[in-house]
């Protein structure tokens, strides 16, 4: 059976069975393979077995998947390959027991333009996880009053220096 191993940059690793013929992978509890890792996407990618092979998907993460340093959409597996998801080191391990000197991907898509190569506003993500809190001027009352506050103690100086006079 098909199977993964990762290696996170603190130095913990794991090992997890590629069991069905498409396993989602992220960083949420929903996912088929759950990485909790912060540089891992909620929902990150999958892997798909079309028969011939494994494929991993990139679905649009934020940190992105990468083979060699260059940032891919989708990828072929070949055993012994490695690549990384977001920043743990992963590496393929097919049901052949060929050895894979040096991994050269059997096709990958590399993404120079559109979603993957463009730079995330974080402030305008939407999905998975707790909404932001809208900013409000909900503190514009007490500044008021605070002033207001102000401006009678000033008052009430005033008026006590020129009643001793």
């Amino acid at each position: 059976m098909a199977k993964i191993q990762f290696t996170t940059p603190e130095g913990q690793s794991g090992e997890v069975e590629l069991s069905a013929e498409r396993l989602t992978l992220g960083r949420a509890d929903d996912n088929s393979i759950v990485l909790a890792h912060e540089s891992v996407s909620s929902h990150h990618g999958e892997f798909v077995f079309d028969g011939a092979g494994w494929v991993f998907n990139d679905l649009g993460s934020t940190n992105g998947t990468s083979v060699a340093g260059q940032r891919v959409e989708s990828l072929e597996m070949a055993n012994g390959g490695s690549f990384n998801i977001g920043h743990l080191e992963v590496v393929f391990y097919g049901d052949q027991a060929e050895e894979a000197a040096a991994y050269v991907p059997a096709s990958q898509s590399v993404s120079h333009t559109g979603y993957g190569a463009t730079a995330i506003d974080k402030s305008r993500r939407s999905g998975f996880g707790a909404k932001p809190k809208p900013k409000s001027n909900g503190y514009a009352p007490l500044y008021a009053l605070a002033l207001i506050a102000l401006g009678a103690c000033g008052y009430a100086v005033f008026t006590f220096l020129n009643l001793s006079e």
